[in-house]
């Protein structure tokens, strides 16, 4: 029986040569995973380093050719002058000035060098050697023609060839248009390697490894390293890449089965007919790894001889700390360079950590920060309310999305878009905070200036309307609404052809375009018709719209309903030249017409007639029925002018009671006088003016253009001279003008100064006239007689200046020194006489209506000591006729006063008895023109009975005027006439001869009676 043996446990020796075996084969294996791993590391470096490259050039050849795109644009747009040509070389100088790669720009039309930013007189360069010829054009690229590589800094010129020994070379970039006249224009740019080679330079290659730039066809335009040796492995694979229509590629060339000789990466360039070749070579890859790992071999060999399996451990651990060192530094480097603000605090709120981006968005620095509670942001634009609400979620440990509105370290606000979420550990607790931000200041002032511009287009007052490029409407505001009348749906997708108006001819409208077209803007005042078909004013402005490439994209319109302020215009212009009143033009508007109507006229060789009317007992008139009545009349007389002339003629209303006819294209003077006869027959029929009839008449100055005046202020006044030459004629007439009217304006001029003259110097005195009692010994009062002693023309009489006194308000003057003069005579008169007779005082109509009459005798009478009693006021029957209540006041007051009231020329105006009984009159004085054919005129005779016999009836006492034969003196006894005045018993006469008179008459005067 065969018992089994156990078996010896293996020796120390096989256990430790087992161990070793293992641990080299291990470390054999990881070592060569290491090895490998740092060749794939270099090529995928090589690839990375293709793209930059790539990307580098081609961006240079994007530069190159967006600027000989623009020069070219600018030369052949034009016609290629020596201007021209200065101007673009100056443009290539200045692309030049901008671009350290270009060394040389030329420019070459049909074969022949007309542009050298190397020289100014530009020679021919040599082309045939440039290798230029027309290349794939990708579909980005506007197509740059890339030549061969040549030695040499600048393009060769014909007939040389470039130097071989030259240690600088170029790059030949073309590009190719045609100018206007169809010849062929060709920019080539001298690129200079060598901006290339400095920046693969800097890039982390091995001294072994290559570099190449080809073309597509494998010609080598610039190089890193031997082309030959290499050029068996990067032609393949480019004819690889182009048949896969691939961007890049990578390929190992192996020496043997395991390890590649080298690597090639091709990088295509996207846009430009070119390939980046990279060839690592890996012949001293093992030196360069043992050399980097030498510290590693070293520890593993250590590890080995002191413990095979700590060895294997330590090699295990090392690989994943160093996975996991790079795992957090390319977090940390995610982190730090992350475009999002990153910050992270610890629970209580302070700052731990931030990012690069946080120091650029708040302007802290991290150091600045560390530590610090985030609040340093705050601008108090934030609600305390929103804080609490976002720790709220927080503490319940949820995420917060919101957003800041936070400050800057300078002190300038800002926008920011968060999320803030804990971070909780395996236990539950809460260990930090951490945010990410985004700054959204920009899109908040964005939103704004969107939302204030959509406000604006909504509640615009002005219609607001944009076409696109074709003028098809793609939105209007609520204003062009509510002046169109059309909706918004309606007119979307229309042109604003339904809005015109056909009021503007066809060729407004292109005129409109074409300005567009030249200035990109068009204002102006425009027709249009609204829905419902009513035509109304604009005035629209129109502007083009443009995209940031500058093409166009449309219009907007902006307008405005002008309907009123047109209307507005119209009134303005209407009451500036139409009389308010009468609806007549006005002055302003006359002088314009005048103006016209003479320069017609002088073109036509035609006379114009001037025609000046001024109506007659229109004041009369004013202060009787008042001044209602008076506008009453001046419409009337409008209307009545209206039809007295012809449809050419102009009439116009000059202010007050003044008038002015201008008749054009006259042919003879018997127009003038058919219009002339027709205003004087119209104006002298009754007036009503509220159920009261008024009679007026008018006086007429005509002046003729040119015979009177060849200018509008010569004829003017020529036609106002001859109206007064009119009125002094006795009314209701008209008057030519001729030399002899110049005399009689300059005499009323000077009178009315020499009147004014006259109250400064004392030139007036008074008169005295007696009024008789009816047998002629008494005298019962004196009317004080107003005379003027000219230092020149010696004595004037009132019926000269007295009139034109009351027109120049110089009346009022003279009528207060007249008052006081009077009164002081009275005063004298009570001295000397024995009985003074009472002394009669003229008032005019207009110093009654004053409304200081009654102050003015109550001033006199306290100032001389003078009882009322001594004064009679003398007064026309038209300022009874006013039938103003201030008017029976004052005469109540006078009255009161002891001054008894006369009727002056009673008789003569429209009288009524009522105003006899109405108000406080004493006496009544009948004119004398009722006396002057009293011997012969029955009707007179009847009239002046009748008017003694009705004051008799009234308790009035009369005075009879003009009493100048005894034969009309016997007559007044026959009728009962109680007092008398005239030159048959007195004329006026001065004080002293007064006095003398009243002592002869004392013994048979008495008292008033």
């Amino acid at each position: 029986m065969h018992s089994s043996l156990p078996k010896k446990p293996p020796s120390f020796a096989k256990w430790v040569y087992g161990g070793v075996i293992c641990t080299i084969l291990l470390i054999v294996s990881v070592l060569w995973f290491s090895f490998t791993q740092s060749i794939e590391e270099r090529n995928e470096r090589a690839a990375l380093y293709a793209r930059m490259i790539e990307g580098t050039i081609t961006r240079t050849l994007e530069g190159l050719e967006m600027s000989m795109v623009s020069l070219s644009d600018d030369l052949v747009s034009g016609d290629m002058s020596s201007e021209q040509l200065a101007k673009g070389r100056e443009r290539a100088l200045k692309i030049l000035k901008f671009a350290p790669q270009l060394r040389q720009i030329v420019i070459i039309k049909d074969q022949e060098t007309i542009l050298d930013t190397r020289r100014e007189a530009a020679l021919n360069i040599n082309l045939n050697i440039l290798g230029l010829h027309a290349t794939r054009k990708s579909y980005y690229s506007l197509g740059l023609i890339i030549g061969n590589t040549l030695k040499g800094r600048f393009l060769p010129l014909e007939g040389t060839f470039p130097g071989e020994a030259s240690r600088r070379s170029l790059i030949p970039i073309a590009f190719e248009s045609k100018a206007l006249d169809g010849e062929r224009v060709l920019i080539v740019a001298a690129l200079n390697p060598n901006y290339v080679h400095r920046y693969i330079s800097n890039l982390q290659l091995e001294t072994s490894d290559s570099v190449y730039l080809t073309d597509l066809t494998g010609n080598v335009l610039l190089q890193k390293g031997l082309y030959g040796p290499n050029q068996k492995y990067v032609l393949p694979q480019l004819n690889d890449v182009l048949i896969s229509d691939a961007d890049e590629s990578r390929t190992h060339n192996f020496a043997f089965a395991t390890i590649p000789a080298s690597t090639t990466a091709i990088r295509l360039l996207t846009k430009y007919p070119l390939a980046v070749s990279i060839v690592v070579s890996h012949q001293g890859s093992l030196l360069f790894w043992i050399k980097q790992k030498q510290n590693l071999l070293l520890v593993l060999l250590a590890s080995v001889i002191t413990l095979i399996t700590g060895a294997l451990l330590l090699v295990r651990s090392g690989r994943r700390a160093l996975k996991m060192q790079e795992e957090v530094h390319l977090l940390s480097e995610v982190v730090e360079h992350s475009p999002t603000v990153i910050v992270i605090t610890d629970p209580g709120g302070s700052i731990e950590y931030v990012n690069k981006h946080f120091e650029t968005v708040t302007g802290y620095t991290k150091a600045e920060v560390i530590g610090l509670n985030p609040r340093i942001l705050k601008s108090g634009e934030t609600s305390d309310k929103e804080y609490i609400a976002m720790w709220q979620i927080l503490t319940a440990g949820e995420t917060w999305h919101g957003e800041f509105h936070n400050q800057h370290k300078d002190g300038s606000l800002y926008w920011e878009r968060a999320s803030i979420g804990p971070l909780i550990s395996d236990a539950g607790e809460v260990t930090h905070y951490i945010a990410l931000k985004q700054p959204i200041t920009e899109e908040k002032e964005a939103q704004e200036k969107l939302r204030l511009a959509s406000d604006v287009f909504s509640v615009a007052a002005e219609g607001i309307m944009v076409t696109d490029q074709l003028n098809r409407i793609q939105m209007v505001n609520k204003a062009f609404e509510l002046i169109t009348g059309f909706k918004e749906f309606e007119v979307l997708g229309k042109t604003p052809a339904l809005l015109k108006s056909e009021k503007h001819p066809p060729g407004f409208y292109a005129e409109i375009f074409t300005q567009l077209n030249k200035n990109h803007s068009w204002e102006g005042e425009i027709w249009n018709q609204r829905k419902n078909g009513e035509l109304y004013p604009q005035w629209l402005m129109i502007s083009s719209r443009f995209n940031p490439e500058g093409k166009l994209e449309g219009y907007v319109a902006l307008f405005s309903d002008i309907t009123k302020r047109k209307h507005d215009e119209a009134v303005i212009i209407h009451q500036a030249n139409y009389d308010s009143l009468t609806g007549l033009p006005n002055r302003h508007l006359f002088e314009d017409r005048l103006k016209q109507a003479l320069a017609f006229s002088e073109r036509g060789k035609t006379s114009t007639a001037l025609l000046y009317i001024d109506l007659d007992r229109f004041k009369y008139v004013n202060d009787t029925f008042g001044h209602f009545a008076g506008d009453l009349l001046l419409k009337q007389v409008s209307e009545r002018l209206i039809g007295c002339v012809r449809k050419t003629d102009t009439i116009a209303r000059l202010g007050g009671d003044e008038f002015a006819v201008i008749a054009q294209e006259l042919d003879n003077l018997s127009t003038i006088e058919k219009i002339a006869h027709s205003i004087l027959t119209s104006l002298a029929k009754p007036f009503v003016l509220e159920g009261n009839e008024a009679y007026i008449s008018c006086s007429i100055g005509i002046a003729i253009y040119p015979e009177n005046g060849k200018t509008t202020e010569r004829l003017v006044l020529n036609a106002d001279n001859a109206m007064y030459k009119a009125k002094a004629k006795g009314r209701n007439t008209h008057e030519y003008f001729n030399k002899a009217l110049n005399k009689d304006s300059t005499h009323r001029s000077m009178l009315e100064q020499d009147i004014y003259k006259a109250l400064k110097r004392n030139e007036f005195y008074l008169l005295y006239q007696p009024i008789w009692s009816i047998d002629g010994q008494k005298i019962e009062s004196v009317e004080a007689l107003i005379r003027w002693l000219h230092p020149e023309r010696g004595t004037v009489y009132p019926l000269e200046f007295i009139p034109l006194a009351e027109e120049s308000a110089l009346i009022h003057s003279i009528g207060e020194w007249v008052i006081s003069e009077a009164c002081e005579f009275a005063k004298r008169l009570s001295l000397k006489a024995t009985v003074a007779p009472k002394v009669c005082i003229n008032i005019s109509s207009s110093q009654f209506l004053r409304g200081n009459m009654v102050e003015l005798l109550s001033q006199e009478l306290s100032k001389h000591e003078l009882e009322g009693s001594s004064l009679v006021i003398e007064i026309t029957e038209s300022i009874l006729l006013l039938d103003q209540d201030n008017i029976y006041a004052q005469l109540e007051t006078i009255v009161s006063q002891g001054i008894d009231i006369a009727v002056d020329d009673f008789g003569t105006g429209y009288s009524s008895l009522s105003y006899l009984k109405k108000y406080p009159v004493q006496r009544l004085k009948i004119d004398k023109s009722f006396i002057d054919d009293l011997e012969e005129n029955k009707e007179d005779q009847a009239l002046v009975s009748g008017i003694l016999s009705l004051a008799s009836s009234l308790s009035l006492k009369t005075v009879v005027e003009g009493v100048e034969t005894q034969a009309q003196l016997e007559l007044l006894r026959q009728y009962g006439s109680p007092m008398i005045q005239g030159y048959l018993l007195a004329k006026p006469m001065t004080e002293d001869l007064l006095i003398t008179l009243l002592a002869e008459k004392a013994p048979k005067h008495s008292s008033d009676t």
